[in-house]
């Protein structure tokens, strides 16, 4: 009986052990490394495994599991939280590896509800997922120096992944195996509540915690209001109850913290950007960079279990705002795709920073901004908070996509879009994107050279399709989805991530020696051709003086040129 009883105790004081973290051994001034981290969850699972599923969901970049919590009553798969009518609460951290403070505060959340009763009743309502390390290759490369402006903890991961991608501006393109993972990830999960976990940079003020919702009004669909006049509202009360006041994200870095700020525009290269296209809430914190590590984990911590305590008790709501927007946009005729600050709107907040001022620079002589923290002030802000829209179009009844470019099928489909094939070869009336003009930059961003600006023709022809190639029905919820990722003028198209760049250089030419007698023969057996040139000649006076430029103008008016020059291989059926 006392060697029974010496073992329960041993076991006992081995699990308590097991669940001490390493931001608690060092009285918050350290977060746990990856291997380390890997290794308490492991351990959490396997001391609670009618609770816990710790799963593997795809490798990344790095070449290491991406590695999956989930937390319920009972232990479920991916299937089963699909289904569920709990609220999927889908918590992504160490996007940035650098701002681990979520890291350490979903090790404390899960092991306290787990533990402690009154908490434990959130997961009669809620399923938790947590991803432990998203940017696991950051994550690995650990150093004291990154972060130049953070305060804590003494050691943290690098912002770049194994490709040295800034996985923040890859959920649409998703070059990362990382990002592909996740999309699969957090559409099969059936997620309704997305939050990620950051450190701000920029501005100095009072607050610890700032947030970043999916924007109300681009989410819209019912969704959106429900998030501005309820959701939000819930969040920062609970928060206030908590002793942590927060304030929407301080997007200003460089200049002082004046009168205003302005709603983060989050299109889909960003988490809450994606999220708004899949009828999803989502949330991004950051933390600010200057209060101390402990106190921000703290403050994580604190919007984390108020976010699961809105989840639980609106569970029902949460769903049914969700299917009401799914339905609403696969009948919708019209989507917005483009959005911009209304700059007519605001509503005054009570903002609490610091008085800034100017002093000499010791190194440049010149004016350096400052904060003054023995100064904390109240003052009015304004926030620009709504956004409206600035291109919309209506939904075409099909899209058709020649095949060949297999990462855009497979970003489709991993965003659950769902596609068919042609049965035979046929002629169809279509409307055709043939690209007239775009900026494209001058440096590489996130390893590609963006595109933007975007002017285009919708040509009507009737053109003839083979047997198997892609047909995208319109009229269901992944629409919003289709068309900012296929029509060239949205802000974050395919088009303008690069994916169809081969359609922009042509492939055939001519030599003008040869090419020149056929030029007359076409000007004098088409009058119109011969007027249009002559005209262009009068009026345009580089032209006149440019034999090259008028041989070249003819050849594309031609039947020689090709057509699939700067068109598009995405076409519309009206």
């Amino acid at each position: 009986m006392k060697l029974k009883l010496l073992f329960c105790f041993l076991f006992f004081a081995t699990s308590l052990s097991a669940q001490i973290t390493r931001f608690e051994k060092s009285n918050g001034t350290e977060s746990a490394p990856y291997f380390e981290g890997i290794e308490w969850w492991e351990n959490f699972a396997e001391q609670h495994p009618k609770n816990i599923n710790f799963t593997g969901i795809g490798s990344t970049d790095a070449e290491y599991m991406l590695n999956m919590v989930i937390l319920s009553t009972e232990r479920m798969t991916w299937k089963e939280t699909s289904k569920t009518d709990k609220t999927v609460i889908f918590i992504n951290n160490s996007i940035h590896p650098g701002e681990p403070d979520g890291v350490d505060a979903c090790m404390l959340l899960f092991r306290d509800i787990l533990t402690q009763p009154k908490l434990n009743k959130l997961l009669d309502h809620c399923v938790l997922i947590c991803i432990p390390y998203y940017n696991i290759g950051g994550a690995i490369n650990r150093n004291a120096f990154s972060r130049a402006n953070q305060n804590g903890p003494k050691e943290y991961g690098f912002r770049g992944n194994a490709q040295n991608l800034d996985l923040n501006r890859d959920f649409i393109k998703c070059d990362s195996r990382n990002a592909k993972n996740l999309v699969n990830a957090m559409l099969g999960y059936g997620t309704d509540i997305y939050i990620e976990t950051h450190v701000s940079n920029g501005a100095d003020y009072q607050y610890t915690m700032t947030y970043l919702p999916t924007q109300p009004d681009k989410l819209g669909f019912g969704m959106g209001n429900y998030l501005r006049d309820k959701m939000i509202p819930s969040l920062e009360q609970s928060m206030t109850s908590k002793n942590e006041s927060m304030v929407p994200y301080v997007n200003i870095h460089g200049g002082p913290l004046k009168d205003k700020i302005h709603a983060f525009y989050d299109s889909p290269r960003y988490s809450t950007g994606l999220t708004s296209l899949h009828q999803m809430f989502g949330f991004i914190t950051e933390t600010h960079m200057l209060k101390p590590f402990d106190k921000r984990v703290k403050a994580t911590y604190k919007f984390l279990l108020s976010a699961i305590e809105f989840g639980s008790v609106n569970h029902e709501q949460i769903k049914q705002k969700r299917k009401q927007a799914k339905e609403q946009v696969a009948i919708a005729k019209y989507i917005n795709y483009d959005w911009h600050i209304d700059t007519n709107t605001f509503k005054t907040i009570d903002f609490k920073g610091y008085e800034y001022a100017y002093k000499k620079s010791k190194i440049t002589g010149a004016d350096r901004l400052y904060y003054d923290r023995l100064k904390p002030i109240t003052k009015k802000v304004k926030y620009y908070h709504k956004m409206n829209p600035s291109k919309t179009t209506q939904k075409p009844k099909c899209y058709i996509l020649k095949p060949g470019n297999r990462k855009v099928l497979d970003l489709l489909s991993r965003n659950r879009v769902k596609i068919t094939r042609l049965k035979s070869d046929t002629l169809i009336k279509v409307s055709s994107y043939n690209i007239l003009d775009y900026k494209t930059t001058e440096k590489p961003y996130e390893g590609h050279y963006l595109h933007s600006n975007v002017n285009y023709e919708l040509e009507e022809l009737d053109y003839q399709f083979r047997k198997e190639d892609i047909l995208i029905k319109m009229g269901t919820d992944k629409d919003r989805f289709v068309m900012e990722v296929l029509e060239p003028d949205a802000p974050d198209s395919y088009f303008n991530w690069n994916f169809f760049d081969a359609v922009l250089q042509q492939k055939e030419w001519y030599s003008t020696y040869v090419f020149e007698d056929k030029a007359y023969e076409l000007l004098q057996n088409d009058q119109k051709l011969k007027t249009d040139f002559e005209t262009k000649k009068k009026t345009d006076t580089a032209f006149a003086s440019n034999p090259k430029a008028q041989i070249y103008w003819i050849y594309k008016r031609s039947p020689h040129y090709e057509k699939e020059h700067m068109r598009l291989p995405i076409f519309r059926i009206e």
